[in-house]
């Protein structure tokens, strides 16, 4: 009897998958679509198992891992499309490019931050990024003939069909060199003195370090191998996807590496690959059923939550996050009494307040109405970079999505404004609850494990609020092409540049106060101590993640 009952519940639970995966996929899933998804899950695969060994060998996500692999891309496309290279000779072109990009950021960004904090460490590879983005949109300067378009292919001319698809030889060798390249990265880091030494280095680099392996070097041959990796993948997808010559990877192109070395923790580079080659497929069915590029970063970034969900909190040997590894910024010990009570320090302190009166509160009534909504740009910027310190300086997280946050709250707000006509001040509280309520969804799976997930998950959420939630195609009432901007308490009307550069600086000191009153408070306290020693605060009874969170 118990066996016919699972046999029953299995039957019901197969034919209602059936029914929902019909209804959620009204093209399904053809065979052809379904090999294009493992075709290009296995290229991503190869930068998200970059992410997964820097990860291991320096504890740090390399935001850059996709703009290596497109310097590569771009390289090989301007050598072939612009100057007439071989295509045997501009691949190992690319690949030596993406190299050497490698080995620079190991003597530049790495060599100089790696006994840095964590965080710091993090945002030092986003700052790299932003400048092999700029070498990227200069690329095309060095040949007249290239246009947005251009790309090359490669030399094998064939040509099948798998189901709705067509396939061609650039997609025969992307099929060949990726397993090619998974089995010799296998034996590398199985068989290899120097692949076991970089496995041990990233378990425990104290260890390794006690038992004379060169750690700093086996850190240069993971970035290496890493950029080698990215550019690889970059340089056979090019002729698949077709890259657009002068446009920075961006973080689109990183969200699904990112996503499958998530899914893998950033330690397993097994799991990595399958999720990697899951994602793929799933990119490919979700644009075949509902073709626009924005469903599939909505799915993505669910896919990061789950993941994150099912995950349980751990701690291994190499994570050190609770034992001051991870420490964001030094505390700047405040001055003693008798020296703040110098007379030049109180000068120093009364003339620094009385020009920051001048510059931001009576400078702006002489200026003209372009400059005055800079000024109005600064404080709003302010704000933002408020929030940074209170979660980033303090909490010790990185976000990549608070512009994202802002963008949904200013989307609330003008709903409210522009469909309701309601109170300004209503609807920035109802702004600030909703983006608070969204904060705390995003916030709980990736806090509850160690690690800068949180980072993840906020770049993840960032790339569907632009392309999706904030397209005026899928929702024009968030975005309405005109807000009249109300009168405020009946007298002061926003819609004057000045007196609404003045409503901005008055919320950039209220978020000031704000934030100095919870850095005091006992909550900011508990905040400042997880952030310096995660096991130490759980010593003593403080809920670390719910310290985060608040945050």
């Amino acid at each position: 009897m118990r066996v016919e009952a699972r046999r029953i519940v299995s039957g019901v639970g197969a034919l209602a998958a059936l029914v929902l995966v019909r209804a959620l996929l009204p093209q399904g899933m053809p065979l052809g679509v379904v090999v294009q998804g493992l075709v290009l899950g296995s290229l991503s695969a190869l930068t998200a198992m970059g992410l997964v060994l820097i990860y291991r060998a320096s504890r740090v996500v390399n935001f850059a891992q996709a703009e290596i692999g497109g310097i590569a891309a771009s390289v090989a496309v301007v050598l072939v499309a612009g100057e007439g290279w071989s295509y045997w000779l501009a691949l190992p072109a690319g690949l030596v490019v993406a190299m050497l990009t490698g080995l620079l950021m190991d003597l530049t960004v790495v060599r100089r931050f790696a006994n840095a904090p964590r965080l710091i460490f993090t945002v030092a590879t986003i700052g790299a990024a932003q400048v092999l983005g700029a070498f990227e949109l200069g690329l095309p300067s060095l040949s007249p003939s290239l246009g947005p378009l251009s790309t090359f292919r490669t030399p094998f001319e064939v040509s099948f069909r798998i189901g709705p698809l067509v396939f061609n030889g650039n997609h025969v060798i992307a099929l060949a060199a990726v397993p090619l390249v998974l089995l010799a990265l296998a034996a590398f880091l199985s068989k290899s003195d120097t692949g076991i030494a970089v496995r041990a280095a990233a378990d425990s680099q104290e260890r390794a370090l006690l038992l004379g392996i060169p750690v700093r070097r086996l850190s240069r041959v993971t970035w290496v191998l890493a950029a080698a990796l990215s550019g690889l993948g970059a340089l056979l997808s090019a002729p698949i996807v077709g890259p657009n010559v002068g446009v920075i990877a961006g973080p689109v192109v990183l969200l699904t590496p990112l996503a499958a070395a998530v899914v893998g923790r950033m330690e397993s580079l097994p799991v990595t690959l399958a999720a990697a080659l899951g994602l793929g497929v799933f990119q490919q069915v979700v644009l075949w059923n509902y073709p626009r590029s924005s469903t599939v970063d909505v799915g993505l970034f669910a896919v990061i939550l789950v993941a994150l969900l099912l995950q349980r909190r751990r701690y291994s040997r190499s994570d050190d996050a609770g034992l001051g590894g991870f420490v964001a910024v030094q505390e700047i010990r405040p001055l003693s009494k008798a020296v703040a009570a110098l007379p030049e320090l109180r000068a120093a302190r009364v003339l620094g307040v009385a020009a920051l009166i001048l510059i931001a509160g009576i400078w702006p009534m002489f200026l003209s109405a372009p400059n005055l909504t800079l000024f109005a740009y600064f404080a709003i910027f302010g704000v933002l970079g408020v929030s940074l310190v209170v979660l980033t300086g303090w909490a010790g997280q990185i976000s990549l999505g608070q512009f994202a946050f802002a963008g949904v709250g200013a989307s609330v707000t003008a709903y409210l404004l522009t469909q309701h006509n309601t109170d300004l001040f209503l609807s920035l509280a109802a702004a600030t609850v909703v983006t608070g309520a969204l904060a705390a969804v995003i916030g709980l799976p990736a806090l509850r494990i160690p690690g800068p997930f949180l980072a993840v998950t906020t770049l993840a959420f960032g790339v569907p609020v632009s392309t999706y939630l904030l397209n005026a195609g899928n929702f024009p009432e968030l975005t309405p092409s005109r807000l009249v901007r109300p009168v405020l308490l009946r007298r002061f009307d926003l819609d004057g540049r000045l007196t609404f550069y003045y409503f901005c600086l008055a919320s950039l000191v209220l978020v000031v106060w704000l934030a100095a009153n919870f850095r005091r408070s006992r909550i900011g306290r508990v905040v400042l101590a997880t952030r310096e020693n995660e096991r130490g605060a759980t010593a003593y009874s403080v809920n670390v993640v719910r310290s985060k969170l608040v945050a």
